[in-house]
């Protein structure tokens, strides 16, 4: 294997807290019911177009779905690194994956700006060659897309690359790319789901991971 992908929300960092109060601001702003935050742990993986509509009630108009999403970007930029931090070991991991010349990269469901914001706030050292979040004309994951785009800018082949994430969408992407599928088990989603959803190995933290990409790299 030549390359890693990473997943970000769930997987390299814990935003939940953050996610869930920005959100549960643009609920209340337009007079819905705001949810616990682990509630959020279900809303979150397929873009933030579709949190917003896994948050509102299944019947709620798509104006509604919009103006509900615009408000929870406008808050979330305002707050966008409060109560978030890389989750213990990341920084770890990734000095050893740069040390063993693997390619790195990062593809989120999050707005492409988000994202690499994200990159550089708390990833700036650690070499990523690629940042790629939700962009206009790309698919959101599961969709093959985004992973083959990167894969093609690291010139390396889909089946030489590890895809690594906490959720059914990731495991998804990382089949329909081709890729081979790391399912973290710190993350938003349970065990049973990553299974369900073929994961290919699983790592309950980041040792466990970087002994699994250890093995099997080139």
């Amino acid at each position: 294997m030549k390359a890693v992908i990473f997943d970000l929300d769930g997987t390299l960092v814990d935003s939940l807290e953050n996610i869930a109060f920005c959100m549960n601001s643009s609920l209340k702003a337009f007079g819905f019911k705001e949810h616990k935050v682990n509630d959020f742990k279900m809303f979150i993986g397929e873009g933030s177009y579709k949190l917003a509509s896994n948050a509102l009630p299944s019947q709620t108009s798509e104006e509604m779905v919009k103006n509900v999403f615009n408000r929870f970007i406008e808050i979330y930029d305002a707050n966008i690194y409060e109560n978030t931090l890389p989750y213990d070991g990341i920084y770890e991991l990734l000095k050893k994956l740069k040390d063993t010349n693997l390619k790195l990269g990062i593809l989120s469901n999050k707005p492409h700006k988000f994202t690499e914001q994200f990159g550089i706030k708390f990833f700036k050292h650690c070499g990523f060659d690629e940042i790629h979040g939700q962009k206009e004309n790309v698919p959101p994951k599961p969709h093959a897309m985004g992973a083959l785009n990167i894969a093609k800018s690291f010139n390396v082949k889909p089946e030489e690359i590890f895809y690594v994430g906490d959720s059914s969408t990731d495991m998804q992407t990382a089949a329909n790319a081709k890729m081979k599928s790391i399912g973290v088990l710190w993350g938003f989603r349970p065990k049973v789901e990553l299974i369900e959803n073929g994961a290919n190995f699983l790592a309950k933290d980041c040792e466990e991971l970087w002994d699994i990409i250890d093995s099997q790299r080139d």
